[in-house]
């Protein structure tokens, strides 16, 4: 893992329901310097096991938790004795699981809705007050309609009577709204009140110290050795060969892969810019 023992120590745990943006949770997790990954729902027990993250993030989905072949909460995130935030489809898997109700909506909401806040909550302090009206994105279908026992409504919209509650005493808070997306103007804060002063993790990853560490480990593995590698100039592979060039510049050779799906052009391109 090319991360310091520091961050390790302090991961969050993104466990991935088929959301679009997902990965934005990640960032939003990352940018408040700490450590995070993302896994499969699926692939719960084995990533707790492997990481002993201190919090959990459960992302949406485009599934309903009212379908018998949806994706159920893994039961080791409840057991695991951890905070654990719920977004959009998380936050129905939890009602779900821990015993309240989700009924399919009759329209789907999709879009900018304001919040008001009814009630204090740690995820809110020094972000948002009681009484305040706030603006989110919601996309949903479904929505929880009957809570879980032990779980309060922190915040409600006019199509979501049920957009933030929380179990303060259990650390487990759920959104009917989408907390990553820019639409959700305070999103980021409320991600970082979660990750920082309810999960308690620390600040101890950043990009610099990633770059630093996966350049250590290419010199160490690569030594006097030769690295051929294929270059599209997509996300993956130009990042790949970035880092690679730096840890043993001429030691890395690559082959540009055109694969019949780019731009007018932009071959060209990126075989000018990489050479």
């Amino acid at each position: 893992m090319s991360v310091s023992a520091e961050a390790q120590a302090n991961t969050v745990l993104i466990l991935d329901f088929g959301s679009q943006v997902t990965q934005l949770i990640a960032r939003r997790v990352r940018e408040a310097h700490v450590y995070c990954e993302v896994v499969p729902f699926h692939a719960a027990r084995a990533a707790l096991e492997r990481l002993k993250p201190k919090a959990i993030i459960l992302s949406g989905g485009p599934a309903s938790v009212t379908e018998a072949t949806s994706p159920e909460l893994p039961a080791e995130v409840l057991s695991a004795g951890i905070p654990v935030l719920g977004i959009c489809y998380g936050q129905q898997a939890l009602v779900k699981a821990l015993g309240g109700r989700v009924t399919p909506g009759v329209t789907r909401e999709f879009g900018r809705a304001e919040v008001d806040v009814v009630a204090p909550c740690r995820m809110f302090e020094g972000v948002w007050g009681v009484g305040e009206r706030h603006v989110v994105w919601m996309s949903h279908g479904d929505h929880a309609d009957e809570l879980p026992a032990g779980f309060e409504v922190m915040a409600r919209s006019e199509g979501a009577p049920f957009a933030f509650i929380a179990d303060e005493a259990r650390g487990i808070y759920a959104a009917q709204f989408h907390l990553e997306v820019l639409h959700t103007p305070d999103g980021r804060a409320l991600i970082e009140n979660f990750v920082l002063k309810i999960a308690g993790a620390k600040p101890a990853w950043s990009m610099a110290s990633f770059r630093e560490t996966k350049i250590a480990e290419i010199r160490a593995q690569v030594g006097q050795g030769k690295v051929i590698c294929g270059l599209s100039g997509g996300v993956d592979s130009a990042v790949a060969a970035v880092l690679i060039h730096e840890a043993i510049g001429d030691q890395l050779t690559c082959v540009f892969v055109d694969h019949g799906l780019m731009r007018l052009h932009e071959a060209e391109q990126v075989v000018t810019l990489f050479r």
